[in-house]
């Protein structure tokens, strides 16, 4: 646990519902009342963690849409793809194979609570995908299982990873489920067809996010920001490089095995991870889905969204995201 125990928790969650403003303009409230009168809000949450989040404002005006201008490289092979899979909710294992291509090689790889597993092998008995399934605690979410797995997927090869779980974030109570819009823009024929084009295309692009689902780590930091620098610093970051960082939110997307070895290189253990109590931020899943993108910076490549094509790279960043806190 950190030390914002120490400080009083309001949870503005409930407040902003009655305040109808946007993300930024929220931010830039908060922003002034804290630097104005640091003295009336230095013994809250809140202030402590804008306090620390400060290190990843913009120095300067950037706009929330990236066009990056790469030069096409065309390789004979696309990389090969290794789907890594949380699951703790069967049903939505099986709308997500439904998904998933028949004449597109890749491999599953599945992590599951055993409780789970007599119903994933029996949905799995259903399809003809390759896989391999991994017995996991419902601990760390699906971020533990992922750091567990890589290892194992790196050996046998793969170089692309699409990571996947069954998430439903029930808690935000919306019409649509935030997991139909990011499985729409990450899974069917066409859509992996051109993520794996883009990736064989260019070798600069490291991570692919679903559209509308990038997010500035200066609005989006929540109880996080504090961990989120320091693990970005023990990865050989600078503070200089914080500026402007972005995330993918839901941590679904694809990267390259070369963006995803520094986290695993932290050597982050069980222990390290919060037992699971329904907590909506201020974990170390939800820190650890923020540092993805760090393997970028340190292998001088960029984030794009699945609006991207091989011709003209993407990467748009949303500024009032409907699904996080």
């Amino acid at each position: 646990m950190t030390e914002d125990n120490d400080y009083i928790k309001i949870d503005f969650y409930k407040l902003w519902k009655y305040v109808r403003i946007n993300r930024t303009a929220k931010e830039k409230m908060k922003t002034l009342l804290f630097s104005k009168m640091p003295f009336l809000f230095n013994k809250f949450a809140s202030y402590y963690h804008w306090k620390n989040a400060r290190v990843f404002v913009e120095d300067s005006f950037v706009s929330n849409s990236s066009l990056y201008h790469l030069k096409k490289k065309k390789y004979n092979l696309s990389p090969n793809l290794a789907i890594v899979f949380h699951v703790y909710y069967p049903d939505v294992f099986s709308d997500v194979l439904n998904r998933l291509p028949r004449d597109i090689s890749f491999k599953l790889f599945i992590s599951c609570p055993q409780e789970v597993k007599p119903e994933v092998e029996k949905i799995l008995l259903s399809y003809p995908f390759s896989f391999e399934i991994f017995i996991v605690e419902n601990k760390g979410r699906d971020i533990l299982p992922f750091l567990k797995i890589l290892p194992i997927v790196f050996n046998k090869g793969f170089s692309l990873v699409l990571k996947l779980h069954t998430k439903r974030s029930n808690h935000l109570k919306k019409k649509e489920p935030w997991n139909t819009g990011l499985f729409n823009a990450l899974l069917g024929k066409n859509n992996i067809e051109n993520v794996l084009d883009i990736f064989a295309r260019h070798p600069q692009v490291g991570m692919i996010g679903p559209e509308g689902n990038i997010l500035p780590m200066s609005l989006y930091y929540g109880g996080n920001a504090k961990r989120v620098k320091e693990l970005c610093l023990k990865m050989g970051l600078s503070e200089q490089q914080l500026k402007s960082y972005n995330f993918v939110a839901g941590s679904i997307f694809y990267a390259r095995k070369e963006v995803l070895e520094p986290v695993l290189k932290l050597g982050l253990k069980e222990n390290d991870f919060e037992e699971e109590n329904e907590q909506l931020d201020n974990t170390l899943a939800h820190v650890v889905e923020r540092i993805f993108p760090a393997g970028l910076i340190l292998n001088d490549m960029v984030l794009a969204d699945t609006s991207s094509t091989t011709n003209k790279i993407v990467c748009k960043l949303t500024l009032n995201h409907p699904y996080t806190i």
